[in-house]
């Protein structure tokens, strides 16, 4: 489903207000934006404008999985 996701660095590392910035491709498409605990803010353009919204939410549980499973083995 989603093509080259990768985490880019982490923000804020080692403080409260730690999140930590991806990007991914899907159908060609790079996205990319932040996550922390289970809430992905997108930076333009925003996966709305060219995914429907059914399919943005399963990326974005996708998204949420890899992440967790990153930051749980890190």
């Amino acid at each position: 489903m989603v093509n080259q996701f990768q985490i880019k660095k982490a923000l804020f590392q080692n403080h409260i207000n730690e999140r930590f910035s991806f990007s991914l491709n899907y159908q060609g498409n790079d996205f990319q934006g932040i996550y922390h605990d289970g809430v992905i803010n997108w930076f333009n353009p925003h996966p709305l404008n060219k995914i429907e919204s059914q399919q943005l939410g399963k990326i974005e549980s996708s998204v949420t999985n890899k992440m967790n499973r990153l930051l749980v083995s890190s």
